[in-house]
């Protein structure tokens, strides 16, 4: 046990440096007051934004959109066959503020066979819209007033055909504080930005709540309809520009759009579970690995601590003189130098970092139950709507 526990301490080592070569040179977004670039050279942008039972966020998201300070671009709200007051929300503001041809609403109440409910419902909206550049967004996301016109100027600077920016999440409730800081660290892990960033390397990714990509590229590659199974479009869309010979680039915003992704256990749970088991490409192998792995390195350090210490209290060994005792407090302090910067970051209390414990049990429960119900259940559950991963 001693061994195993100085090989997790190892391994956080080499993950802090890891995250700090990663991090250097990321591009940061940050509220700017004005742009570079005059407005006659700025690209029309088409908004893309999918709406289903978005009721509580919706006119949030359409005040801060309509509040960009960007000189030439509309929005192209689908309701994607809500159940609430969607509908009704979006063609109140369409009434108030459609005069003007900013935003047009388009109501959809068929999915065709084979196609997912979001990925449906972005076609619908890139077929209609006119932009150059096209912005695939939620309809839980605020924006800053500066955010598109930064993100242009970004794209345009560094030659890009794709531009994927990371939201601030907020987070409520204990769920969330929980479990996405340590879901948000996993992906910085599986997808460094150093190599998504990287032309000459074929991995990619990007964040579904902010994606600005040459219309004629989308148009080129062949559009959401490439796309018309997957239930992990934003990443799936990646790859199909970078595997393309695009240029993509992912980067980080503070201050300039946020949402909240989920209010309580049962969403974050249902939320990930969703994609979890696409996102390991469908194999119950990479489920077990990764469940293994990551209780290996969040979880059994904190155990054997406990352990120990309580095996040290019965016996009257002062910890000090007890070798295993001090490997897995290595490897604690390790884990939690490691993750209190993730903590920190969300705007969380560094005492957060001593629940990656906990998240990572939620996090193995939410992978196993995800290809349960792939392999043998039901299907996955979102909004009211059942689906199936793509084949293997």
């Amino acid at each position: 046990m001693e061994l195993i526990l100085w090989f997790v301490f190892a391994v956080w080592i080499a993950a802090g440096l890891f995250a700090f070569w990663n991090i250097t040179g990321v591009t940061i977004l940050r509220p700017q007051p004005s742009s570079p670039l005059p407005a006659s050279q700025r690209p029309r942008v088409s908004i893309l934004l999918a709406a289903r039972n978005e009721q509580a966020m919706l006119p949030a998201t359409l005040d801060s959109l309509l509040k960009l300070d960007y000189p030439d671009f509309e929005i192209i709200l689908v309701d994607d066959d809500s159940d609430d007051l969607t509908g009704a929300i979006a063609d109140e503001w369409a009434q108030l503020h459609g005069t003007d041809g900013k935003l047009r609403v388009i109501h959809n109440h068929h999915l065709p066979p084979g196609w997912h409910g979001k990925v449906h419902a972005m076609s619908l909206a890139a077929e209609a819209a006119t932009g150059e550049w096209v912005l695939s967004t939620d309809a839980d996301v605020v924006f800053h007033p500066s955010l598109l016109q930064q993100a242009v100027d970004l794209g345009l600077r560094k030659g890009l055909q794709f531009l994927s920016l990371t939201p601030e999440v907020e987070m409520q409730s204990w769920a969330e504080k929980v479990v996405l800081p340590a879901f948000g660290l996993l992906l910085f892990m599986l997808f460094p930005l150093r190599l998504v960033n990287d032309p000459r390397r074929q991995r990619s990714m990007a964040a579904g709540a902010f994606m600005l990509m040459r219309h004629d590229d989308l148009k080129a590659l062949g559009g959401y309809a490439r796309l018309r199974g997957t239930l992990i479009e934003d990443l799936r869309m990646a790859e199909l520009f970078k595997r393309n010979g695009r240029r993509t680039y992912l980067g980080v915003t503070r201050g300039v759009f946020r949402t909240r992704m989920y209010e309580n256990w049962r969403e974050v749970f249902e939320g990930l579970a969703r994609s979890a088991w696409e996102g390991t490409g469908c194999s119950l192998w990479k489920v077990l690995g990764g469940v293994a792995i990551g209780n290996g390195l969040a979880v059994l350090p904190w155990l054997s601590l406990i352990a120990l210490w309580l095996s040290n209290l019965l016996t009257g060994t002062p910890p000090a003189q007890n070798p295993a005792f001090i490997a897995a407090a290595a490897a604690c302090a390790a884990s939690a130098v490691i993750y209190c910067p993730v903590v920190v970051f969300a705007g969380l209390s560094p005492l957060y970092t001593f629940t990656l414990p906990i998240a990572s049990l939620f996090y193995s429960a939410v992978s196993v139950a995800s290809a349960f119900r792939s392999l043998a259940g039901p299907g996955l559950q979102w909004k009211g709507r059942s689906y199936q991963p793509p084949a293997t």
